[in-house]
């Protein structure tokens, strides 16, 4: 007979409990013999957020990121996981919804046929939570080496095994991968948050702010896509 788990109650002190655990979790710093051991999924199910509602996991989410990481206005190297403000795309009139803050992994820089640059990723904001969960899992574990290396800091060297060729390659095997795969034009985007690898199970709990569009819509277009 299945277990049905009533959801946590939501009280004062259970939310000051999260807001600690997720101080101590957001200012951790890893050691070498930590680092090789760290398993994303596991920090997932275990995060303080993990059984909160989802407005509420993704308002705390956010803060400890914009808390505890300084915005950048580089160009984005493949690889990096980021976090950034885009309220006004160029055709965003035309657009039948868009995210104003991704949560992105890049994969580099196309020119398109009009010889413009376009920064390409998977935005993580377009699954449903348990999708984003094994999506992230599974491109952490395929390219351990690298974010082993940004691990407690973004060094800012790209990860050449991440390529616009190999993400085309990924989306044209998983039609649902490609619904979150997006351009976006450098120039429009706002503060921007490199996510080291030890705060990429936090930033799993943000959720898009959808324009012309609900969460809940944007899950049912990612179904039938």
């Amino acid at each position: 007979m299945a277990i049905i788990r009533k959801p946590e109650k939501i009280t004062l002190g259970s939310i000051l409990s999260s807001k600690n655990r997720l101080k101590e979790l957001s200012t951790k710093i890893y050691n070498d013999d930590e680092i090789k051991e760290y398993n994303l999924n596991e920090s997932i199910k275990s995060h303080p957020l993990a059984k909160k509602p989802t407005n509420l996991r993704s308002k705390l989410a956010y803060a400890q990121i914009l808390k505890n990481l300084d915005p950048t206005t580089k160009y984005l190297l493949p690889g990096q996981a980021v976090i950034f403000h885009y309220a006004e795309p160029k055709f965003k009139e035309e657009l039948e919804y868009y995210d104003e803050s991704p949560f992105t992994i890049f994969c580099g820089i196309i020119r398109t046929k009009e010889n413009v640059i376009r920064e390409v990723g998977i935005n993580l904001h377009y699954y449903p939570p348990f999708t984003r969960y094994r999506v992230i899992g599974a491109i952490y574990d395929h390219f351990k080496p690298w974010f082993e290396k940004n691990f407690n800091e973004v060094n800012g060297k790209p990860n050449t095994w991440i390529s616009y060729d190999a993400l085309k390659a990924l989306a044209h095997r998983s039609a649902k991968l490609g619904f979150g795969v997006k351009m976006y034009i450098p120039t429009l985007r706002g503060d921007s948050y490199l996510i080291p690898s030890r705060l990429l199970s936090t930033a799993c709990f943000t959720e898009g702010h959808f324009n012309k569009a609900t969460l809940q819509n944007i899950f049912h277009f990612w179904r039938q896509f």
